[in-house]
């Protein structure tokens, strides 16, 4: 393999070693990847970290002249999504409103990975305050999608899946709120995984619904992305929603038979035809190896949108109460009273659908409507039973990812039910709180990556890389690059 070749599809575990070995520099390593993003132009990063990088890459080599070579992430580059605090650099959440905001302390996930010796390369680019399926939203104009320059990224998380997959970063971190990791991962191509709620620390994440809301990597592949998720997991006391579980180590891909539950969502009219038949291929890969496949009733799609609304637009609108103009963030220039710049200061600040979110939220708790609020979560209790009992009889649910591969820019924007609609797989695990990895599953006839979804119980991670690994030793969909 040479060095472009290991850098382009090297896994973290083949590139850390290269280092180690003295066969690639961390500087080398960095500056190819900060030349990518600049010559793919496809505004991934609101702002890339170059000096600072480099520095960091020059004290690395130094370190492996001397042979003091530590950690998981030694000399790799990795990004974080621009709502994720880092202790001196601006943290602006794509949103006018914190566009001079300054991180004022770091991220538990950002300390843990820079403790293992990873490189930060920048900040990407995401919808505004994670508020979007697209990364149209975002202050700082839209990411592009590298396997077609047309159409979206998927969002929230854009920036960080369209980075991984145009090889502009070995991994990144995103937040996923109803399927913010997860639908961007499969719109470009890449594995994306949002975790047990409470098992990765949400300290330094800007919140949008914290019920919802994790952090979690954006990756390669299955293998890098459980590599990540052992780093950053483990209980936080600055963390009140973080659980007291066992820490989750990284582990060796082990062959076994699993049983496999197919969601009926596959037999959808909605679901597109080149989805279908990729699934239904790989399902068919899955039985003659012997797993144990069989279809279930899952008749909770159709109501995962309109809850998953209901409470992320609640929870957005108390959140995001704090952004006035009087503490910190943005502030209209002229006004004549207090209240005359809270009204021009929000309304001047936040972009359209940030605005239009709140003021569902704030309809949906008003005294008349919080009923709304109190059935929601009724619902989605009944979806996190439903699960649960599906996981007593089988190791894994099976989903598409998303009904459709990435859609053009402009189709959506303006449709705020279709462009929910995007979330309608995805928002199932935000609500119950289980895990969910969306893996590569072959391509569109127009050239597009389709996502597969995979779903363990609560706290079972490993069932799940076990399972995305498996499938990933047995096709190179992970592997495929956009051209260039």
């Amino acid at each position: 393999m040479t060095e472009n070749e290991l850098l382009l599809n090297g896994t973290i575990g083949q590139i850390l070693s290269a280092v180690k070995g003295g066969n690639i520099t961390v500087e080398g390593t960095v500056r190819f990847f900060i030349e990518r993003i600049k010559k793919n132009n496809l505004n991934t990063f609101i702002e890339i970290y170059e000096e600072e990088a480099v520095k960091k890459a020059r004290e690395a080599d130094r370190k492996v002249a001397a042979g003091d070579v530590r950690g998981a992430f030694f000399g790799i580059p990795f990004a974080l999504k621009d709502n994720i605090a880092v202790k001196g650099h601006k943290l602006t959440c794509a949103s006018n409103m914190l566009r001079d905001y300054t991180a004022t302390y770091n991220s538990t996930v950002y300390e843990k990975i820079e403790a293992e010796g990873g490189i930060l390369i920048g900040r990407t680019n995401m919808d505004e305050f994670a508020m979007g399926s697209s990364t149209e939203t975002s202050f700082y104009g839209s990411t592009l999608n590298p396997w077609d320059r047309n159409r979206v990224p998927g969002g929230s998380s854009g920036g960080s899946a369209a980075a991984v997959a145009a090889r502009e970063v070995v991994f990144a971190l995103g937040s996923d709120t109803g399927g913010s990791i997860r639908q961007p991962a499969a719109f470009c191509g890449v594995t994306g995984l949002k975790p047990t709620y409470g098992r990765v620390s949400r300290y330094g994440l800007v919140a949008f619904a914290s019920s919802l809301d994790q952090i979690g990597p954006i990756c390669r592949s299955a293998e890098d992305a459980e590599r990540v998720f052992s780093v950053i997991n483990g209980f936080d006391k600055k963390d009140t929603t973080s659980k007291e579980v066992e820490k989750y180590d990284f582990t060796d891909y082990s062959p076994k038979k699993f049983k496999v539950a197919v969601s009926n969502d596959l037999n959808d009219t909605n679901l597109n035809p080149d989805i279908k038949l990729s699934l239904s291929n790989l399902l068919n890969d899955i039985k003659r190896d012997g797993h144990n496949v069989e279809g279930v009733d899952f008749d909770f799609s159709k109501y995962s949108v309109p809850v998953y609304q209901i409470l992320s637009c609640s929870e957005a609108s108390s959140n995001l109460a704090r952004y006035d103009g009087i503490r910190y963030g943005y502030r209209t220039e002229k006004y004549d009273s207090l209240f005359d710049m809270y009204k021009k200061t929000r309304g001047e600040g936040f972009g359209e659908e940030v605005k239009r979110r709140i003021l569902f939220g704030t309809y949906i708790l008003m005294a008349k409507n919080s009923a709304l609020y109190a059935s929601s979560f009724k619902v989605a209790r009944l979806i996190r039973d439903k699960l649960k009992g599906t996981f007593e009889k089988y190791d894994i649910l099976i989903t598409p990812t998303t009904f459709n591969p990435a859609f053009k820019f402009g189709e959506k924007i303006d449709d705020p039910i279709q462009m929910h609609h995007s979330d309608a797989l995805t928002s199932i695990c935000n609500l119950s709180g289980n895990p969910g990895i969306s893996i590569p599953a072959g391509f569109s006839r127009e050239g597009l990556p389709i996502g597969l979804q995979i779903i363990t119980k609560r706290f079972d991670e490993k069932t799940m890389f076990q399972f995305a690994k498996y499938l990933q030793s047995k096709s190179n969909w992970h592997r495929a690059l956009p051209e260039e």
